[in-house]
């Protein structure tokens, strides 16, 4: 047995395992089946002395499998397409599943693999030398003249046999080719300006890395800015097409779902409930679109249901406005505690909060941020700017476009409304109670700044009961309403800004932009600043990657004028 020794009747040998010594090593296997490699991949690195820190298992399947064992099974994914990444082992261990069509998602798979795994025959395999580098070694436990020309042509030099039916060879360079992920940095340690949703994500994911982490916050607290609400919605959103935003929002949901139910096990768990979110059709028209969608694609009940509007006033346990999708391991979430939650649970993070930036600036390798009077809060090689609107007056670039929208939210006292068990949102939302008050909102104002509860404000909220709740009553309500004001911050496609931002500089990077979905977005935004930070495989395939760079304009200009897709490279 050779020095790679990835396959010996059918799985890795713990004596040869490739990654010894290695910081981190990437396997990619292409046809995951019911997940055999991977599971005898999983004990090897387990028994293997001097194994890596983290290595990254990455997997194609056109469906989802059951979990390969029982240990997997209750952070085992949902039964929908897309990329799904589970992190073991403490982060040292990740599996990144691919569901769907195998073609398409190996040419969105964004990753530098050190070993390739082929479990079947392929005529085109340029997208396997996309993946590659000098020395990424590839198996196969068949013999195929077609799959070994189309290696060869690819840049593999195929070598020996394994056996009667398999082959092996290395990726040899054939061209100069920039590494995946950003460039080395001097030392593991960044930045982060923001203490709310997006700054923690980032500050958590790198963390989880063995990153140092300096978190600096303007205001007193953690998550005081859109973060700071009483209560989030914890759901995705569906489209007929399932566009890149509704593919985005499905594997945030997912990764928040996991991230969540993983806090709930730690010393910090955030304050949520999976109650349910049922969003109801604002009208026939729209109440028919729900119910094509939820057929159309076939989601699982777990995911969602559709609901008429019979099932959905028996579901509620009061008059429904209309049919809707239920959402069953939706709920609500409190922002604050889950920012709280990603900081306690790692000790490693410095937050300092009260420090204001005003300036940074660009010293020989690092980035240097600068408080009141020029004061230096701080030096590192890698800065995030994860301050929503105000990220756009540090960026030394015109990439940065947000539109800062106010948001007003009604708390009411939970004994005005009738006793609710889901969350329900249309035009707006309604919480159950959370913290002794139930939460009605939001407005959705562009051209108002004010920081301030508004009546007028209220009115607007107050008017979506009867759209939500039909002929609800509100019970005596105070004589001036609590609330909160947040303002939001909207990219021009609604989509978030995650990644490097064009600069003369390495090192600056943005999680920025996510509106009215920062709760959801936040967790898995996070996970993929940090591993384009760190060059590791991407948690996301390229082209949602592309859709959400800060630079996506420029991509795509360029793109286009190469007459180049980003998910189709060969």
């Amino acid at each position: 047995m050779d020095d790679m020794g990835l396959l010996e009747n059918g799985g890795p040998m713990p004596d040869t395992a490739p990654w010894q010594q290695r910081e981190r090593f990437c396997l990619l296997d292409t046809a995951f089946g019911q997940g055999e490699r991977f599971l005898a991949t999983w004990h090897a690195w387990h028994a293997t002395p001097g194994r890596c820190t983290q290595i990254h298992y990455v997997a194609l399947s056109e469906t989802l499998p059951p979990p390969p064992s029982e240990e997997f099974a209750a952070d085992w994914p949902l039964k929908v397409p897309g990329f799904h990444r589970l992190s073991l082992a403490q982060g040292r261990f990740q599996l990144t599943l691919a569901i769907g069509d195998t073609d398409l998602n190996l040419r969105r798979i964004a990753a530098s693999c050190d070993a390739i795994v082929l479990g079947a025959p392929l005529q085109h395999a340029a997208a396997l030398a996309r993946l590659a580098h000098a020395g990424t070694t590839i198996r196969a436990p068949f013999s195929d003249v077609h799959t070994r020309d189309a290696l060869s042509r690819a840049g593999f030099e195929i070598n020996a046999v394994t056996g009667p039916a398999g082959m092996n060879g290395r990726f040899r360079e054939m061209r100069r080719r920039e590494p995946w992920g950003a460039s080395a940095f001097s030392r593991k340690s960044a930045i982060v300006i923001g203490a709310g949703l997006a700054g923690t994500a980032a500050a958590a994911s790198l963390a989880d890395r063995g990153w140092a982490a300096i978190v600096l916050e303007r205001e007193p607290h953690v998550a005081q800015g859109a973060s700071g609400n009483l209560a989030g919605v914890l759901s995705p959103m569906l489209s007929k097409d399932d566009g890149a935003a509704a593919r985005l929002s499905r594997a945030s949901y997912l990764f928040l779902l996991r991230e969540l139910r993983g806090l709930d096990k730690s010393t910090h768990p955030a304050v949520w409930s999976a109650c349910g979110v049922l969003q109801l059709a604002r009208n026939a028209k729209e109440e028919a679109l729900f119910r094509d969608i939820a057929t159309t694609h076939c989601y699982p009940e777990e995911y969602v249901r559709f609901l008429s509007q019979e099932e959905a006033s028996q579901d509620l346990g009061h008059p429904a406005a209309a049919g809707g999708w239920l959402f069953p391991q939706g709920g609500w979430v409190n922002p604050p505690s889950l920012c709280e939650a990603r900081l306690k649970t790692r000790p490693s993070i410095q937050v300092r909060t009260g420090e204001g930036v005003l300036e940074i600036e660009r010293t020989e390798n690092e980035w240097r941020v600068l408080g009141a009077g020029g004061r230096v809060l701080g030096e590192s090689p890698v800065l995030v700017l994860a301050n929503a609107y105000e990220a756009a007056r540090f960026a030394p670039s015109s990439a940065l476009h947000f539109k800062k929208v106010r948001g007003q939210v009604t708390h009411l006292p939970p004994d005005a409304l009738p006793k609710m068990t889901r969350v329900l949102s249309r035009d707006g939302y309604l919480t159950p109670e959370v913290r002794g008050k139930i939460c009605l909102g939001a407005t959705y104002d562009f051209e108002n700044d004010s920081p301030s509860l508004s009546p007028e404000g209220h009115v607007r909220n107050l008017s979506r009961l009867p759209e939500l709740l039909p002929g609800t009553v509100c019970g005596p309500l105070p004589n001036s309403l609590e609330g909160r004001v947040g303002f939001r911050s909207l990219t021009s496609d609604r989509m978030p800004a995650v990644g490097a931002i064009p600069c003369a500089h390495p090192g600056l990077y943005g999680l920025l932009g996510l509106g009215s979905r920062g709760l959801v977005w936040s967790a898995l935004a996070g996970e993929t600043l940090a591993a384009l930070i760190c060059g590791e495989p991407s948690p996301l395939p390229s082209d949602l990657l592309e859709a959400i760079a800060p630079a996506r304009r420029a991509m795509r200009t360029r793109r286009a004028i190469a007459g180049t897709s980003m998910d189709l490279d060969d």
